[in-house]
């Protein structure tokens, strides 16, 4: 009895040896499946912008859009400083095909939604 219960505890080690590292792949990969885009200005960019946001002024984001989202179902957050552009952005994106959008409105918003802080 005694070996049977270590033969099923040695099992239950070895699945999990190989089941965690394999879960924090997938979540890791899935964190990555989004690119956060600010639509403002250079100058209020280097005023300070989300840590791992790029900039795209919102005039220009429907010909830049594919140099940083190339899956048009991958999950893009755009901000502001308002979220009006961000929501003309999120129009021109929708209209291009992208589907997955958030308008985080609000430099101070997308940092507390995201989980980042602001750099400069």
């Amino acid at each position: 009895m005694m070996k049977m219960l270590k033969t099923i505890l040695l099992t239950m080690v070895l699945m999990l040896a190989i089941l965690i590292p394999t879960v924090y792949a997938a979540e890791n990969s899935l964190e990555k499946k989004h690119v956060i885009i600010d639509v403002r200005t250079e100058a209020e960019w280097a005023n300070g912008h989300i840590d791992g946001a790029v900039l795209i002024p919102y005039e220009r984001i429907g010909n830049e859009i594919s140099k940083v989202a190339t899956d048009k179902e991958e999950k893009i957050y755009l901000y502001c400083q308002t979220g009006r552009r961000a929501g003309i952005a999120a129009d021109t994106l929708k209209k291009a095909g992208y589907g997955n959008l958030m308008n985080l409105e609000t430099v101070e918003n997308a940092s507390k939604v995201l989980q980042r802080g602001v750099v400069q």
